[in-house]
C-alpha cells in the first residue's frame, strides 16, 4: 500500500470520528437543554408556589410552637425524626479519676464513643414517626381564599343544575317525582341489622381492652417466671389473632347470610374494616410499651419499684375508636370548642353527595348496565357503555373523596373538638404515583406506614424497602377488593388487579416523568381506570342479577358471570 493510499484512509478514518463525536455532540446538548429546560420550570414553578403560599396562606404553610420555635412546612408535613426515640450517647460526666483508673477511664470511654456511632447509624435507619398538630384540612383553608371559594360555588351550582334536571326528567318524562329515593330505599335496606351488628362489634372492642389489661397484669406477675411469661403471652398473642381472623369472618359472612344491599354491605363491612385497624393500633402501640417497660419516671422508679405496667386509662382508648384516626395515642391536640355551623356545613354536604349518588346510580350506572345479560352485547354496545361512563365516573370519584375524607372527617372531627384535621394531602398536584398514594388516605396511609411498612421493615425484610412497600400494596389491594367483593357478592378482582398490578406497575414507571407530563398521565389514568373499574363491576353485578346462573361446581363461582352470559 502506497503512502498516499495510507494519508487517504487515515484522513476517512479521522471524518468519519469527528462526525460520530459532532453527532454525539449534538445529542447531548440536546438532552442538556431538555433536562435544564425541565429543571428551570420546576425551580420556577416552586417559586411561583412558594409565592402563593406566601400571599395567600399566611397562616397555613407554618406553624409555630414554644418549645420548638417557627417550624417550617409543618401543615404540610405529619412525621419527623423524634429526638427522643434514641437515647444520646454524648454527654459524658467530667470527673476526676485517681491515676490508676486512668487507663480505665480511657477504655470505657472509646467504648461510649463506638456505642454513640452505633447509635447514630441506628438513628438514620430509623423511619420517622407520626406527629398530631393542630391543622386545617387543605381544601378548608384552600377554600378561605376567594378564588378557591369560587371554585366552590360553582360545583355548587352544579349540583343544583343536576338536581333541577332530575326532578324534570321524573316528572315530565316518569310523571312523578323520585328523586333518587328509590335507590335509597334498595341501598338500605335491612340496615337495623347492619346496627345491630355494629352494636355487637363495639362490644367485642371494648372486651378487647380489659382482655389486653388482663394480659399485661398477669405477665408483671410471672416477670420471675420467665418460661411461664414466655408462655402466657405466646398464647394470648394466638388467641388475639384468632379472634381477629374471626371478626373479620363474621363480618364477611354476615353479608352473604343476610343478603344485604350493597350500601348497607359498604357501610358493615367499612366499618368491621375499621374497628379491626384499631384494636390492631390499639395493641401493637402498647404491648411494646408493656414488653419494653412501664411508662413511669426516675423518681417514680425509686418510690414505687415493683408498679404494675401502664395500661392507659378506658376513657383515652374510648376516644380513639371514635376519633378519625387509625393511629393510637393517649391524647391528642384538641380545638377549643366545636363550631356547629362548619359542622352543620359538612353534614348537608354528605347529605346533598348521596343524593347526587342516588341521581347517578339512576340516570347512569342503570341506565347503561341494568339489562346486561338480556340484550345483545358486542364491542360497538360495550366501547360505548364505557366511553358513557367515564365522566359519571369521574364525578363518582372526586365526590367520594369529599364526601368521605373532607366532609364525613371534619364533621367527626369538630364534634370531638379532633384537632389535627390532615386526613389528606395536595394528592391533585401529584405527578408520581408514590405521592398520589402517599397523599390520596393519609389516614388509612399512616396506619399502614406505622403498624404494617415498619415492622414489616424491621422485623422482616431487615431494611428492604421495596420488598415492604410491595406488601403494604398487596395487603391493601385485598381489603379493597375483600370490601368490594362481598357488598356486590361477585368474585371479579378487577380493583386487585388495577390496584395491585397496574398502580404498583405506574408507579415505577412515571417515577421519571417531568411534573407536568406526569400530573397529566395521572389524571388521565384516574379518570380512564376508575371509568374502567365502575362499569366492570356494574356488569358483573348485573349480570349475575339477569342471567340466573346455576351454580353446579366450584369453578362456576369464580368464572365472571359476564362471561357465562354471553359464552
Amino acid at each position: 500500500m502506497s503512502e498516499e493510499q495510507s494519508r487517504t484512509m487515515e484522513t476517512d478514518q479521522i471524518h468519519f470520528v469527528r462526525e460520530k463525536l459532532q453527532k454525539f455532540q449534538s445529542k447531548m446538548l440536546l438532552d442538556f437543554d431538555q433536562r435544564l429546560s425541565c429543571l428551570i420550570e420546576d425551580v420556577l414553578q416552586d417559586i411561583r408556589q412558594q409565592e402563593l403560599r406566601a400571599h395567600e396562606f399566611r397562616h397555613f404553610d407554618i406553624s409555630t410552637s414554644r418549645e420548638r420555635g417557627p417550624v417550617a412546612n409543618a401543615t404540610w408535613h405529619n412525621r419527623r425524626q423524634l429526638a427522643s426515640s434514641i437515647k444520646s450517647t454524648t454527654d459524658f460526666d467530667v470527673i476526676d479519676y485517681p491515676n490508676g483508673q486512668a487507663d480505665a477511664q480511657n477504655e470505657t470511654t472509646k467504648a461510649q464513643t463506638q456505642q454513640q456511632q452505633q447509635a447514630e447509624q441506628r438513628r438514620r435507619r430509623q423511619l420517622p414517626d407520626k406527629v398530631f398538630v393542630t391543622r386545617e384540612s387543605y381544601l378548608t383553608a384552600l377554600l378561605q381564599v376567594e378564588h378557591m371559594r369560587t371554585i366552590y360555588h360553582i360545583f355548587g351550582i352544579i349540583l343544583v343544575m343536576f338536581l333541577l334536571n332530575v326532578i324534570c326528567y321524573d316528572y315530565f318524562v316518569e310523571g312523578n317525582f323520585n328523586l333518587g329515593l328509590g335507590t335509597f330505599r334498595g341501598g338500605l335496606k335491612r340496615l337495623h341489622w347492619v346496627m345491630g351488628v355494629w352494636l355487637l362489634e363495639h362490644i367485642f372492642v371494648l372486651t378487647l381492652f380489659y382482655a389486653f389489661q388482663g394480659w399485661a397484669v398477669v405477665r408483671a406477675k410471672l416477670q420471675s417466671y420467665s418460661s411461664l411469661q414466655r408462655f402466657w403471652s405466646h398464647s394470648c398473642l394466638i388467641l388475639y389473632v384468632s379472634a381477629q381472623l374471626v371478626f373479620g369472618y363474621v363480618s364477611t359472612s354476615l353479608c352473604l347470610k343476610f343478603q344485604l344491599p350493597f350500601v348497607s354491605a359498604c357501610v358493615l363491612l367499612l366499618e368491621s374494616t375499621r374497628l379491626l385497624m384499631k384494636m390492631h393500633a390499639f395493641v401493637r402501640y402498647n404491648a411494646e410499651r408493656v414488653l419494653l417497660g412501664k411508662q413511669k419516671t426516675d423518681d417514680d422508679d425509686l418510690q414505687h419499684p415493683a408498679r404494675s405496667p401502664y395500661v392507659p386509662p378506658l376513657h383515652c382508648y374510648v376516644y380513639f375508636l371514635f376519633a378519625p384516626t387509625l393511629i393510637y395515642r393517649d391524647s391528642y391536640p384538641r380545638t377549643s370548642h366545636i363550631r356547629w355551623k362548619f359542622a352543620l356545613c359538612r353534614l348537608l354536604e354528605i347529605v346533598a353527595i348521596a343524593f347526587l349518588y342516588a341521581f347517578i346510580h339512576e340516570r347512569h350506572i342503570h341506565e347503561h348496565f341494568g339489562k346486561i345479560g338480556k340484550e345483545s352485547l358486542g364491542a360497538p354496545q360495550l366501547i360505548v357503555k364505557f366511553f358513557g361512563m367515564i365522566l359519571p365516573s369521574a364525578v363518582i370519584f372526586l365526590c367520594g373523596f369529599y364526601m368521605i375524607l373532607h366532609s364525613w372527617l371534619n364533621f367527626t372531627s369538630e364534634l370531638l373538638r379532633f384537632g389535627d384535621r390532615m386526613f389528606y394531602k395536595d394528592w391533585w398536584t401529584s405527578h408520581t404515583y408514590d405521592s398520589y398514594y402517599r397523599n390520596w388516605n393519609v389516614v388509612v396511609h399512616d396506619w399502614l406506614y406505622e403498624y404494617v411498612y415498619r415492622d414489616v421493615y424491621r422485623h422482616i425484610f431487615k431494611g428492604s424497602k421495596l420488598a415492604a412497600s410491595l406488601l403494604v400494596f398487596m395487603i391493601s389491594a385485598l381489603v379493597h377488593e375483600q370490601v368490594l367483593g362481598f357488598a356486590l357478592q361477585v368474585f371479579f378482582p378487577v380493583m386487585f388487579v388495577l390496584f395491585g398490578g397496574v398502580g404498583v406497575a405506574l408507579v415505577f414507571l412515571m417515577r421519571r416523568a417531568p411534573k407536568k407530563l406526569g400530573n397529566i398521565l395521572l389524571w388521565f389514568s384516574l379518570i380512564s381506570g376508575n371509568g374502567m373499574l365502575i362499569s366492570l363491576y356494574a356488569m358483573e353485578y348485573y349480570a349475575k342479577r339477569n342471567c340466573q346462573l346455576e351454580m353446579v361446581s366450584w369453578s362456576d363461582y369464580l368464572t365472571p358471570a359476564i362471561w357465562r352470559c354471553y359464552h
